[in-house]
């Protein structure tokens, strides 16, 4: 008999082009208008694909125009198509620098109703129903994968009507405990949603073919477009520069600061961005150069994003501003290029930094219409400079993160899993391997083997995130949790537990054992701590050791900052950090509330709602219901406390006069102090 013919699966195919060199009119676009007259060769190639039904991959230099690329698929998706368009950002202040820029009433996207939807901002109401009217969506890839995997428990139909998604800078899928996230996230959306074109924007890769692949017969069963692009407006020349590596680490570190001193001597007209890969080596830079008199600023996580947004401005503007010396955060799609660039080294810590942000950083160098040219000088260990150079010169492939390893857990992949077993999505093994198969790491053959599932599965029920029965997963309160409110598990389980010893030992009154119940968990532990952090923190540290079983010195860094917090004090070697734990604080809370209410029925919710207050305000206890009246902190709220007004009552009886008189405000800040008094007063 003869052999039954197998039917071969249908890939569908991947369009390559290259840069068109005959430039196109930008009036020839019609459904948005730009200052310029023509596209350059990245967009003008865009021009013949930009209205078809495909998706997009566009690989191009830094510099390279592609926000451009990604307003014409997105102004013709709105305008011409009649569905939503969405906008990938690769962090949360990057999401916020779009929505400014494109709500800019001369803006060609000012008519269009734009919302953003990243972590900072509660899925409400009101947030639902702005999404459901928006035209166009800003969000982060973390965001992108939490509506989704919510997407029926919270009835986000807005999603069905994007019908182009961009997706910026996604050579992101291959950076550790975040690439996961992204690649996740449109495994999901476009199961939900498979009549969306995706358009990912990169940086030149050497596999974005394959990611083109996946994108075409994984993720979308759609041709792709894919522009591989040789083009850069400002031409770049790369140096490597050796530093002397032998010694302590402060003397290393020494080393690479006065080689960068070297270079920004050596070119006195020029504005230079110094990239640090520690906050310490930054403030080291910094100084050494206001002690040559050189004008330099610092942007990293300890200013506030409109003290950044400042520093920014007058670096673009401002001659005498020369130098700014920035972690790698500002490397990642803010347009804020120089002449010339310095990294200071290739190592963050023990770590060696990935080529992938290395190139980012190298991207700032040359400013669009000011250089004639950019040039980055890396600072590479004289021992090991031959090492580098060639590491360097070429790009990582961009990998998948899915089966990356957390210590020697597969905890990442249990992250997504325990949200498809949550919502029903898996129920057994077999369900785990059909949920892979449309992953980037299937189609980049890494295997998933029953051995890792097993074990995956077991950490989750240890945890209590999951129970099984007959060979079928369930979700338990602590994995419905996790998944509600895109939280590891591991943290979770430990919050519960800590939480729920904390409260059978009446400890909930001691800032010590409360501060370690929020910063002896999981994702915490593994962090790294610094010397001068161990020194700040040593008190602290000796009074929660034989507190608490089981933590490490990162976890009581952690426990630290929320003390700090809890009692209105400030750090200084970990201030960056604790602003981060303050911000994120209110997710946290939410985690608490909902384990309270849905199974460890410690009935806390006051305690919880206070505890917040504390936080979020970084005030002691007596201070928080002043704090919850507008425009009252921590200063202002102690100056009221410490003239007998301790209650937002009290603000109330004590008149409009007196309270202008104390805090001594404008107008119309005092008539919202005193509007919220008056209505806490009246309830």
């Amino acid at each position: 008999m003869p052999k039954k013919k197998t039917k071969e699966k249908i890939v569908p195919p991947v369009t390559k082009a290259d840069d068109q060199d005959v430039l196109v009119a930008t009036t020839s676009y019609p459904y948005a208008k730009w200052k310029f007259e023509k596209f350059n060769p990245v967009q003008s190639r865009v021009m013949d694909f930009y209205d078809k039904e495909t998706n997009g991959l566009i690989a191009a230099s830094t510099s390279a125009g592609k926000t451009v690329v990604a307003e014409m698929f997105l102004s013709q998706e709105i305008r011409k198509r009649g569905g939503k368009g969405m906008f990938l950002a690769p962090l949360r202040a990057l999401a916020r620098e779009k929505i400014t820029d494109w709500t800019d009433k001369n803006y060609h996207f000012s008519d269009l109703n734009i919302s953003i939807c990243t972590g900072d901002y509660r899925l409400t109401k009101e947030r639902a129903k702005e999404l459901n009217k928006a035209n166009l969506i800003i969000m982060t890839s973390e965001m992108l994968n939490h509506r989704s995997r919510n997407y029926k428990s919270e009835q986000n139909n807005w999603l069905l009507d994007v019908g182009t998604l961009v997706i910026d800078e996604s050579h992101l899928l291959t950076v550790p405990g975040r690439g996961d996230h992204l690649e996740v996230g449109l495994m999901k959306f476009t199961e939900i949603n498979p009549n969306a074109r995706l358009v990912l924007l990169s940086a030149t890769m050497p596999n974005v073919e394959e990611i083109a692949d996946w994108v075409s017969y994984s993720l979308t069963k759609r041709d792709t477009f894919m522009l591989r692009s040789k083009f850069r407006p400002v031409p770049l020349t790369t140096h490597y520069e050796a530093y002397y590596d032998v010694g302590r680490y402060d003397e290393v570190e020494e080393e690479k600061v006065n080689k960068a001193m070297d270079i920004i001597e050596s070119y006195p007209d020029d504005k230079f961005l110094v990239f640090a890969h520690t906050k310490r080596t930054g403030e080291l830079m910094k100084q050494t150069l206001r002690s040559a008199g050189i004008e330099a600023q610092f942007h990293n996580a300890d200013l506030q994003a409109d003290e950044r947004a400042k520093v920014e401005d007058r670096f673009r503007n401002d001659p005498k501003l020369r130098v700014i010396v920035a972690t790698s955060t500002l490397a990642w799609g803010l347009n804020l290029p120089a002449r010339r660039v310095i990294i200071l080294g290739v190592h963050r810590g023990i770590n060696e930094v990935e080529s992938h942000d290395v190139l980012q950083m190298v991207g700032r160098s040359g400013r669009l219409g000011i250089d004639p040219m950019g040039d980055a000088y890396i600072l590479v260990p004289e021992t090991e400079q031959v090492k580098y150079r060639q590491k360097l010169s070429k790009p990582n492939r961009i990998e998948s993160q899915l089966l990356e390893r957390v210590g020697d857990k597969q905890k990442t992949l249990a992250f997504h899993l325990v949200s498809e077993i949550h919502h029903g999505d898996i129920k057994t093994t077999d369900d785990v391997h059909d949920w892979y198969k449309r992953s980037l790491a299937y189609f980049q053959n890494k295997s998933l083997e029953e051995t890792v599932v097993d074990s995956t599965m077991e950490l989750l029920k240890k945890c209590g995130a999951v129970a099984e029965e007959d060979g079928v997963w369930t979700c338990r309160p602590i994995g419905k949790v996790s998944s509600m409110f895109y939280f590891s598990p591991f943290d979770v389980s430990d919050l519960y537990f800590n939480f729920r010893d904390l409260f059978n030992n009446n400890k909930e009154e001691d800032d010590y054992a409360l501060s370690m119940a929020l910063g002896n968990i999981d994702s915490q532990r593994m962090n790294i701590v610094s010397r001068i952090e161990k020194e700040e923190m040593g008190l602290y540290a000796s009074k929660v050791r034989n507190m608490v079983k089981f933590c490490t010195d990162a976890s009581i860094k952690a426990g630290f900052c929320y003390f700090n917090l809890l009692n209105g004090l400030n750090s200084q070697a970990c201030a960056a950090f604790q602003r981060n734990l303050q911000f994120d604080f209110n997710r946290v809370s939410q985690v608490l509330q909902a384990l309270d209410g849905f199974t460890a029925g410690w009935e806390r919710d006051g305690f919880f709602k206070a505890l917040e207050g504390r936080i979020t305000n970084g005030v002691p206890a007596h201070l928080v219901d002043l704090c919850q009246i507008p425009n009252i902190g921590k200063v202002r709220a102690t100056r009221l406390y410490d003239a007998g007004i301790k209650t937002a009552e009290q603000v109330s009886e004590a008149g409009r006069e007196k309270i202008k008189g104390l805090l001594k405000m404008k107008d119309e800040l005092i008539d919202e102090i005193m509007a919220k008094a008056n209505l806490i007063a009246l309830t």
